[in-house]
């Protein structure tokens, strides 16, 4: 994505190409490589009369044009829009600013003509169905805090992030977390995590699953930590059976 590109000196001397990704079409060219920061990006795609922003354009290699198809262009956009609004999107005062780019994104995702909404990476229900399915939902996600410093997470619906919090307090988690013999109640949350995702995806919990969960929800733990936890879970049945309850299987499709 245009928007990803300030963390790479990849573009910085190669001729590139700016594509609507929709149509496909080359919406700017730079010659003679990108500049090393692109703050500002606002052009309209001549096909799609839709305008582009930084965080819904995509930058390719000049040389690779034609390789690239608009089917792909999409997936990558709207990939990077749910990576961007799970991990929560704050301004430089450190405030969520998941609302504002929610409706951003959808508004664009209408012009585009897509079906994209925001999920939750966890229940994976979208936005809409949370709002049918519960009744003092708002219409956005909550960032749920691995860590406040630094500030890492991730945005979650209401009812998924209760869920992995036992539907307790976190001073109450953080006792428990103390009384099993575990760090602190991220220890505790990240496993019943685990055991969401499991059933969510409809495969057992495995040790393996660990660097895909680092990777989907942000986990401030290393995968060779989460490794670490699950091990710890599934040798000991007696301990695996304290986190599990039917609350795990709460409003996922496949349950």
């Amino acid at each position: 994505m245009l928007a990803t590109t300030d963390e790479t000196s990849i573009f910085e001397s190669t001729p590139t190409v700016v594509l609507c990704p929709n149509c496909g079409d080359v919406a700017a060219a730079h010659e003679q490589g990108l500049p090393q920061a692109v703050p500002q990006f606002a052009i309209c795609c001549s096909t799609c009369q839709v305008e582009l922003r930084r965080w819904c354009a995509v930058a390719v290699d000049a040389a690779y044009r034609e390789l690239v198809e608009p089917p792909t262009l999409t997936a990558m956009t709207q990939a990077y829009w749910n990576e961007w609004l799970w991990a929560g999107i704050t301004n430089y005062k450190g405030q969520p600013r998941n609302d504002e780019y929610t409706d951003r994104l959808s508004a664009k995702a209408s012009e585009f003509g897509w079906d994209w909404e925001l999920t939750c990476p966890l229940c994976r229900r979208g936005i809409s169905q949370l709002n049918q399915e519960i009744r003092d939902v708002c219409d956005s996600l909550d960032y749920h805090h691995w860590s406040t410093n630094p500030d890492q997470g991730i945005t979650l619906c209401r009812e998924c992030h209760d869920i992995i919090g036992f539907n307790s307090y976190d001073n109450q988690v953080e006792k428990r977390a103390h009384e099993w013999g575990f760090r602190s109640r991220n220890d505790l949350q990240i496993v019943r995590l685990a055991l969401r995702e499991a059933i969510a995806i409809d495969q057992p919990l495995q040790v393996e699953m660990a660097t895909h969960l680092v990777d989907r929800y942000n986990l401030i733990q290393s995968a060779n930590e989460v490794e670490e936890l699950l091990e710890t879970i599934l040798r000991d049945s007696n301990l695996y059976d304290r986190f599990v309850d039917d609350s795990l299987h709460e409003g996922l499709n496949n349950c």
